[in-house]
């Protein structure tokens, strides 16, 4: 469903005959705290860079109490604001996915049909739960589409060593290794599309699967890599969000975004069976210095709670890891701290045994998926004791280091998935 203004409403296929070049979207779910202050950056900088454009702004509200769409309504203006209404479903309100937006599929495909409808060149998705919008975004995420011809735009935040572990360590070396593409964030919930890639997203059959609510933004970014669309990364700075609700734990965010990776990798295996190495794209604005510190980890924690899960799910490991790695896994246990170091070759060939385990099913997947758990805490404890106080120059270079490690091991596990050994 979309309404047009506070009140009214139509079918999304039915949006009004008012055209428009550019969609701005706002996905929300009680961020009244933040809502207003993003809605009139993206306002300044529409008035700013395109203020010849025929704009319209979309909000998608997964149901907020908080005052979120009236805030969205003073910012924007009731006359200027389009609100889509889409099904959130009763099973997803009482079990929220790790970005705490409910229904974010619908959400997004809501967006899309609008976008479609007002035949927009270009469409820019932000989340409204943002601290650090800034109105150049906005035209870093539609320049590129209107005057350059990408179809998809991705951001790149500037991230300290301890931020955004899990796109480090698992989605981006994975993603990169399997579609050939870098593009450092393909989970983000930010991005913008041409209207070419819109009609593309629109004719997915991912959109009803069970794991789209948290694995919605990735999919869309595979999509994109996958099929015959220009692709590129927009600098947006820094990226702080608020705390949504009560933060989920870490092993259910394992859980949700490894499980949609893994999902979309069955899917595509004809695709990512071909693909041989990578391939760098290009990256709008220029990368600032790294901001301030972020939140410190606790490294003993970590490798504690590493060496607990050796013990305690190491018969569950079996099932899925080489005895090899195992005993690799044992070593590990046994290091000093400041000689603890994950090689990135093993740390690959543990994601992907665990990509054969969850397509055999050896067990109950989110079981699986959570006995990852202790293993990414070592992965996380090695690499903040070899960056610590590391430069985004620095961090970078790890972190291609470790994509490496994915693309130089991906022989391994197309060999394994072609002729899987006979898992106990």
């Amino acid at each position: 469903m979309a309404s047009t203004g506070s009140n009214s409403s139509v079918q999304g296929a039915d949006v009004p005959a008012s055209r428009a070049d550019i969609v701005v979207a706002l996905t929300s779910h009680n961020d009244v705290r933040t809502i207003g202050a993003v809605a009139r950056a993206l306002r300044d900088g529409l008035a700013r860079y395109f203020a010849s454009s025929a704009v319209r702004f979309v909000l998608a509200d997964a149901g907020s109490t908080d005052g979120t769409r009236e805030a969205a309504r003073e910012a924007v203006g009731p006359s200027a604001l389009m609100e889509v209404e889409y099904e959130r479903g009763a099973e997803e309100l009482g079990k929220l996915p790790y970005h705490g937006h409910p229904g974010r599929a619908a959400a997004l495909r809501a967006i899309l049909q609008t976008a479609q409808g007002l035949g927009a060149g270009a469409c820019a998705v932000i989340d409204a739960g943002l601290h650090t919008v800034e109105p150049a975004w906005i035209e870093r995420l539609i320049v590129p589409v209107l005057t350059d011809k990408f179809d998809y735009v991705s951001p790149y935040y500037v991230r300290h060593a301890n931020e955004g572990a899990i796109t480090k360590s698992i989605v981006y070396p994975m993603f990169r290794a399997l579609y050939g593409v870098r593009l450092r964030q393909p989970a983000a919930s930010e991005f913008g599309c041409s209207g070419r890639l819109v009609a593309h997203y629109l004719e997915q059959d991912f959109w009803d699967v069970e794991q789209a609510a948290a694995g919605i933004d990735l999919w869309l970014a595979v999509a994109a890599a996958c099929g015959e669309f220009r692709t590129c990364e927009a600098v947006l700075g820094a990226r702080v969000a608020a705390t949504r609700g009560t933060p989920v734990d870490l092993s259910t965010i394992l859980a949700q975004v490894v499980g949609a990776l893994f999902t979309d990798l069955e899917h595509r295996v004809d695709v990512w069976q071909r693909v041989r190495g990578s391939a760098a794209i290009p990256i709008f604005g220029t990368v600032p210095g790294i901001g301030p510190e972020a939140p410190p980890l606790n490294v003993d924690g970590l490798m504690e709670s590493f060496r607990l899960g050796y013990r305690e799910l190491r018969e569950i490991w079996t099932w899925v890891l080489p005895p090899r790695t195992i005993v690799e896994l044992r070593k590990l246990t046994e290091t000093v701290p400041n000689r603890f170091r994950f090689d990135d070759r093993l740390w690959a060939s543990i994601m992907y045994d665990f990509v054969l385990g969850y397509s055999l099913r050896v067990m109950p997947r989110d079981h699986l998926l959570r006995s990852l758990t202790p293993l990414y805490a070592g992965w996380l404890a090695s690499f903040v004791l070899q960056m610590g106080s590391a430069t985004l120059a620095q961090i970078e270079e790890r972190v291609e280091q470790v994509c490496l490690g994915f693309e130089s091991e991906k022989r391994y596990l197309i060999s394994r998935w072609r002729w899987p050994e006979r898992l106990r």
